[in-house]
């Protein structure tokens, strides 16, 4: 089966609390255990930026699931390829959120706030590979 990288953007319903996100990490860690799943969220002023990396009818279905979360919308699909090997296969689902790293990256990346929808796929991939370093305990 060929692994599979997913890369999304989508804007949260409302403001989420850090027990939302430890609920969502909670669920995603657990599942993606299961499914053989791993990658990285990022969640910042309502945005949510995430990588899925896994084998190829795993990695859908799972998306398909994402998608129907009434905790967000606008999800955009922003770079769907096939991959040698896994890069965030050290977690289930790592996670950073706001910080000092996190905002110089922001900063470095030329945004004056966290806008995953002005990235390209490149510059999402290179910030979630960045941020991985960054893990936050949730």
């Amino acid at each position: 089966m060929p692994l599979v990288r997913l890369l999304y953007f989508s804007k949260a319903s409302r403001d989420m609390s850090l027990a939302d996100l430890s609920s969502i990490l909670e669920t995603a860690r657990n599942n993606n255990q299961e499914q053989d799943i791993c990658g990285m969220l990022c969640y910042e002023q309502r945005f949510f930026l995430q990588c899925l990396e896994g084998e190829r009818a795993e990695v859908n279905e799972l998306y398909l699931d994402i998608a129907d979360d009434p905790r967000h919308d606008e999800i955009t699909i922003i770079d769907y390829s096939e991959i040698p090997a896994t890069e965030f296969s050290a977690w289930q689902m790592g996670y950073a959120g706001s910080s000092a790293e996190f905002n110089q990256l922001v900063a470095d990346m030329g945004q004056q706030s966290f806008s995953p929808d002005k990235l390209s796929p490149d510059h999402a991939l290179k910030f979630l590979r960045h941020m991985a370093g960054q893990q936050q305990e949730i």
